[in-house]
C-alpha cells in the first residue's frame, strides 16, 4: 500500500523549477560573457572609474535573466518565448559603448596612428579620407547614410523574421548572431582602436538630406571611440546574411543590397578604416564556427530548454 501511495505522490508531484537546468544556450552565452567582462574589468580595476555603476548593470541583467527563466518556465506562453529568446538585442548597445569603457586596460593608447600607417603601405593613401573626396555628391551621402542607417533596422529584423517564421530553427541563428556579437565587443576590449572620426578629428558640414542628418548626429553625438577593428557593422550585417540566406531567403534578398552599402558606408562615413572592414570579412566564418560549435555544445547542457 504505501509502495502505491509513494508512486502516486511521484506522478502527481509538481517537478521543482531549477534556475541552473532551464537555461538555453542564449541564456548562458550571455551569462558567460557577462562574467568574463566583469572579471576583465576587475584585473583594471585601477585604471576605471565608476567600476559600480557597470557591477550594477550586470547585477540588473543577471536579476532579469533569471527572472525571465523563472517567468518562462511557469507561464509558458508565446509572449515570454518571445521574450526569452530575443532579450540580449535590449542589450547590445549598451554593450557596445561599454567597450569604450574597458578598451585601455591592457593597452594604454589606442592603435589607430598603427592602424593608419597600415592604410597607407597598403593603398598608399587613406580611403576614409578620400572616398568622400572622390564621391562628394549629395544623393551619394544620401545613400551611404540610409546604408549606413538599415544596420540598425536590420539587426533586429532578420533575428524577427526568421523567429517569427519558425521558432524552432530560429535558435541556433539568433544564438550565431549575438555570440557574434560577444566576441566582437571581446575585440574591442583588447585591440583598442577608435576610427578615422576620431583619430583624424575630422568635421564635415551637416549633410543636406533626411538620412545624413540622422547619422551626422549619431555619429557626432552617440558613437563612442571604440570599436573600428574589426568592423562589427560589416561582420554582423554579413552573418545576418548568412542566416537570413539559410532561413529567410527573400529577407536575404531584400537586405542585400544594404548590407553591400554598409561594407562601403562604413569607410565613406568615417566610421572605420578599410582594413577594419577587410578584418570583418575574415571575422565572419570564424565566429559563425565558434558560435555554431559553442551553441551545440551548450545544447547538450540544456536540451529542454528550446521546447518553449
Amino acid at each position: 500500500m504505501s509502495s502505491q501511495k509513494s508512486t502516486l505522490d511521484t506522478l502527481t508531484k509538481k517537478p521543482r523549477f531549477h534556475l541552473l537546468k532551464t537555461l538555453s544556450p542564449l541564456d548562458m552565452v550571455t551569462i558567460f560573457y557577462i562574467v568574463i567582462s566583469t572579471l576583465y574589468m576587475c584585473i583594471g580595476a585601477s585604471k576605471l572609474e565608476d567600476m559600480s555603476f557597470h557591477i550594477l548593470v550586470r547585477v540588473a541583467i543577471l536579476g532579469l535573466i533569471g527572472l525571465l527563466v523563472f517567468l518562462n518556465n511557469k507561464y509558458s506562453n508565446g509572449f515570454m518565448s518571445f521574450l526569452k529568446n530575443l532579450y540580449p538585442l535590449i542589450f547590445i548597445s549598451f554593450f557596445y559603448t561599454e567597450t569604450s569603457y574597458l578598451k585601455n586596460i591592457f593597452i594604454g593608447t589606442n592603435l589607430d596612428a598603427q592602424v593608419a600607417h597600415l592604410e597607407s603601405y597598403l593603398w598608399g593613401c587613406q580611403p576614409s579620407l578620400i572616398f568622400s573626396q572622390i564621391v562628394p555628391q549629395p544623393w551619394f551621402c544620401e545613400l551611404m547614410n540610409i546604408c549606413y542607417f538599415s544596420y540598425y533596422l536590420i539587426t533586429s529584423g532578420v533575428c524577427l523574421a526568421i523567429y517569427f517564421k519558425n521558432r524552432a530553427e530560429s535558435y541556433e541563428s539568433i544564438f550565431i548572431v549575438i555570440c557574434s556579437f560577444y566576441l566582437y565587443y571581446i575585440l574591442f576590449a583588447l585591440i583598442p582602436v577608435a576610427g578615422p572620426q576620431f583619430f583624424f578629428e575630422y568635421t564635415e558640414a551637416e549633410p543636406t538630406y533626411f538620412f545624413g542628418k540622422i547619422m551626422h548626429y549619431i555619429l557626432i553625438n552617440a558613437e563612442e571611440p571604440t570599436g573600428a577593428f574589426p568592423s562589427s557593422h560589416v561582420g554582423v550585417s554579413l552573418i545576418l546574411s548568412y542566416v537570413a540566406f539559410k532561413h529567410q531567403k527573400m529577407v536575404f534578398y531584400i537586405s542585400l543590397p544594404f548590407v553591400i552599402g554598409i561594407c562601403f558606408a562604413t569607410v565613406y562615413l568615417k566610421a572605420h578604416y578599410l582594413v577594419d572592414v577587410i578584418g570583418a570579412f575574415i571575422s565572419v566564418p570564424i565566429f559563425i564556427a565558434i558560435s555554431t560549435y559553442l551553441y551545440q555544445k551548450l545544447l547538450s547542457l540544456s536540451p529542454k530548454t528550446l521546447n518553449i
